[in-house]
């Protein structure tokens, strides 16, 4: 497994309620030091602020002429990952302190004589949850929650999603890294959280109205469509379909969890081909608000019945298994368990953030009959203030035991938004595809003899899908010197000193670290027949610039009829450079460049590396005159 995004220890369990709700608010008084912010833009503008904690302050500025009281709301509240359950105020960050749901963060906002409400904030890095709360008489607005009107996220048209319905919308903003944060882990999601800084390199998001397996209307898919989306190219998108947990709808992973965003700078860095993404509501099951309006059974259903041919009809999507993902929030992780029990060959990728599916011994072994050979990935993992990862590691374990490949994680968030972001970061960028076929080293083999300073150059042929980095890291495997090295870009250096019979030079793909590809090195002594080397240079002497020619003949010593070719290379040196030249046929020629060079005479120093029949042999052979 790669590298995994903030893992820390936990420090409490969380009650089921809690693990199926996006947080019931509390009232938090603000404190004293709160102060209205004086900038009058309209939404959320991110300042430096050298007297922030966390080196920025974000200015929240809603225009309602009409209301009569408006408070910033949002999962902005702080747990300490040394205490758990310990709640702050985002004017205490300090460094081990992230912005997590569960108590909903509540700051009255200040009126000024034009209409303005604001207030300001400092924030730490990431995508962070927010939204306003808003009591305006004109509208019968009492305690509304609104998306910030401000906002640039798309959202589908009029008032018919879940999440508006249920007055539970979430907005994001999104604020940069500062090194006064001195945290890797908000250093990272900064990195992927925040809009790609090319726009080029963005991709779109728009709500595409369909009907449910039930016969509904006025529902809506959410989809993803990568920069460049080539409606024609060769190869269908790969693409991923995410569902959101309880109370939540298609807007989930668009707005708090963030995923268009992610996907834009993990694509622009070649670390995931670019890829679609199908988001849906799953509160199609009659009017209800409740739990009763998301049932699991018809969500699986709809998503593999439904949604499915719809989009593979209007978009050039993967219709294989191992191009499709499905991956779920709270208890759309938990519906992951319907999807892999009653299609267990649709998806070859599943993920379950903080939602676990419910799996019987006896569906484990219908999934391993059903999918047999072919791969199958289950990713688990949670916030480290919702509890431990044994459930986890238990469903883990049993993927494994049936030759599946799984892995679980823990990232610093609670039951939110920005804890599905951090997972579906790891998920996609360490273990989806990654649009790296193979990795070849080329040459394959390479026959050595020891006692002798090599340089060998290999090279990597790595083939990839449009788009996606064929980088390498190269690295070499069974030295037994220090000085046996190989650079960044696939230069093999030999000690003389090296005693191993064998090298393995290694080149890795930097996307996907479970790509690679191998050569061979072998390292025998050389033998111990002499030889004779004959080296001249024309013309002996030359106007400094010139070059030199010189050429090399090795020969064997009471050499016979069946005596074989030299082999191997020599090394030429003058004027302290020193050239690496492969014999052919048991002879070289060799330019010598003078540029560069002051007047005066240089020998030509010769050596042999010897070969398997040969022993090596060195003299300086000839001096030569630059005037």
């Amino acid at each position: 497994m790669k590298r995994a995004i903030g893992k820390g220890p936990t420090r409490r369990a969380i009650t089921m309620l809690a693990l199926m709700s996006l947080g019931v608010g509390a009232v938090v008084s603000a404190p004293a030091a709160a102060a209205a912010a004086p900038a009058t833009a309209e939404g959320a503008t991110v300042r430096a602020d050298n007297g922030s904690p966390t080196g920025y302050t974000v200015d929240f500025v809603y225009r309602n002429p009409h209301a009569t009281q408006v408070r910033l709301a949002g999962d902005l509240t702080l747990l300490d990952v040394t205490t758990g359950n310990t709640r702050y105020q985002p004017e205490a960050w300090q460094t081990g302190r992230y912005h997590a749901g569960g108590t909903e963060f509540l700051r009255d906002m200040t009126r000024d004589a034009d209409g303005n409400w604001s207030v300001s904030v400092p924030l730490h890095a990431g995508s962070l949850s927010y939204w306003y709360r808003v009591w305006d008489p004109t509208q019968g607005w009492e305690n509304k929650r609104i998306w910030d009107p401000a906002s640039t996220n798309p959202r589908p048209p009029g008032q018919s999603s879940f999440r508006v319905r249920n007055n539970d919308v979430l907005d994001a903003v999104y604020v940069p890294y500062a090194d006064k944060q001195n945290d890797p882990v908000l250093k990272e999601r900064a990195e992927y959280e925040l809009p790609a800084a090319d726009p080029a390199h963005r991709g779109t998001v728009q709500y595409v109205p369909y009907t449910t397996i039930l016969g509904d209307s006025g529902h809506y898919l959410g989809v993803y469509l990568p920069a460049g989306y080539d409606a024609n190219r060769p190869e269908p998108y790969k693409v991923a379909y995410l569902a959101h947990g309880i109370f939540g709808d298609e807007t989930d992973f668009m707005v708090p969890a963030n995923v268009p965003h992610i996907l834009d700078n993990m694509t622009a860095k070649g670390e995931i081909e670019p890829t679609v993404v199908v988001t849906m509501g799953n509160h199609f099951t009659g009017t209800s608000l409740g739990f009763a309006s998301y049932n699991q059974t018809n969500a699986a259903n709809n998503l593999v019945q439904t949604i499915l041919p719809f989009i593979e009809e209007r978009y050039h999507v993967s219709t294989e298994r191992e191009g499709r993902a499905y991956a779920g929030f709270s208890y759309g992780g938990m519906t992951g368990a319907h999807v892999i029990r009653g299609y267990p060959t649709t998806f070859a990728f599943y993920g379950h953030f903080s939602g676990n599916p419910s799996l019987t011994a006896q569906d484990y072994d219908n999934v391993a009959a059903a999918v047999g050979d072919d791969d199958l990935f289950v990713f688990l993992g949670n916030g480290v203030f919702e509890g431990n990862l044994n459930a986890q590691n238990t469903i883990a374990n049993n993927f494994r035991a049936r030759g599946y490949r799984a892995a679980t994680t823990q990232v610093p968030g609670a039951h939110d938004g920005m804890t599905a972001s951090q997972l579906f970061t790891i998920f996609a960028r360490d273990h989806l595809w990654t649009g790296v076929d193979s990795v070849s080293v080329s040459p394959a083999t390479e026959e050595l003899t020891k006692g002798w300073n090599w340089r060998k150059q290999f090279t990597a042929d790595v083939h990839t899908n449009e788009g996606v980095s064929p980088a390498v890291t190269w690295s070499v495997e069974g030295a037994t010197s220090a000085a046996t090295t190989i650079s960044a870009d696939g230069l093999l250096s030999v000690a003389a000193d090296e005693t191993a019979s064998t090298l393995t030079v290694v080149a890795t793909s930097v996307v996907d670290a479970t790509k690679s590809g191998s050569a061979t090195v072998s390292l025998t002594a050389p033998g111990t027949n002499r030889v004779v080397v004959k080296a001249k240079a024309a013309p002996a002497s030359i106007v400094r610039g010139g070059t030199f020619t010189l050429t090399v003949d090795l020969r064997a010593q009471n050499q016979h009829k069946t005596a074989p070719t030299v082999t191997g290379e020599i090394a030429v040196t003058f004027g302290g450079t020193t050239q690496l030249v492969a014999l052919t046929d048991g002879s070289a020629v060799v330019e010598l460049p003078t540029s560069g060079l002051s007047a005066g005479g240089y020998p030509v120093h010769v050596a042999y590396s010897g070969d398997p029949t040969y022993t090596p042999t060195a003299a300086v052979h000839q001096q030569l005159r630059v005037r």
